[in-house]
């Protein structure tokens, strides 16, 4: 079962305001976690008849299973992704704060600041998610982007997850995309990041 974790911040951000945080988190968020359990158990029934031969099994052009199968992936991507950015929200910003992490990533980008124009460049070319992960099979740094929950890289664990989809800002900022990353900098907790980086990078793939 997926459960909802809560914010690990007060609801009011600097540039992200309650209401946005109560919709997005209380309602997207949890809607994630309520569909992907409900795929779960409607999986669960059907895997249960095909083995009896009560029920058709997969076929690629339609078929419950495919249709379920599907919508799995959407769900639980978009609970574990919505996850990674809350987890990360309710700091000051401050990369020095992550010492190891700032280190990676100014020695692939040059500085932190060189990282976070790029990053946020990334996020403007971006249509769902802007992702900084953990490449276990290149064991290094890696941005990726995701127009969907479920445009995924496989063995890649996310450090920094940022939502770009409108239902993240468009209350507080628009269309100002740019301004709504700016303020994601700015209330960013880097210590979290720092220990989602050292547990990463230690998995021996």
């Amino acid at each position: 079962m997926y459960e909802l974790k809560p914010l690990p911040f007060d609801k009011e951000l600097d540039g992200i305001s309650t209401k946005t945080n109560e919709i997005h988190h209380g309602k997207l968020y949890k809607g994630y976690v309520d569909k992907a359990n409900e795929i779960g158990d409607e999986l669960g029934k059907l895997r249960n008849e095909i083995i009896a031969g009560t029920a058709p099994g997969g076929n690629t052009t339609y078929s419950k299973l495919r249709a379920l199968k599907l919508g799995e992936t959407f769900a639980v991507n978009g609970v574990y992704l919505h996850e990674w950015f809350f987890g990360a929200l309710g700091g000051d910003g401050d990369y020095k704060k992550a010492p190891e992490l700032a280190a990676a990533i100014s020695e692939k980008w040059g500085s932190a600041e060189n990282f976070q124009k790029y990053f946020g460049e990334c996020a403007m070319a971006a249509r769902g998610w802007t992702v900084l992960a953990w490449d276990l099979h290149e064991k290094r740094l890696k941005q990726y982007n995701g127009d969907t929950h479920d445009h995924a890289v496989w063995g890649c664990i996310p450090i920094i997850a940022l939502d770009v989809y409108e239902h993240a800002y468009f209350i507080d900022h628009g269309s100002d995309r740019k301004a709504y990353i700016a303020v994601f900098w700015k209330n960013l907790n880097w210590e979290v990041l720092e220990e989602y980086y050292k547990k990463a990078k230690v998995i021996d793939f």
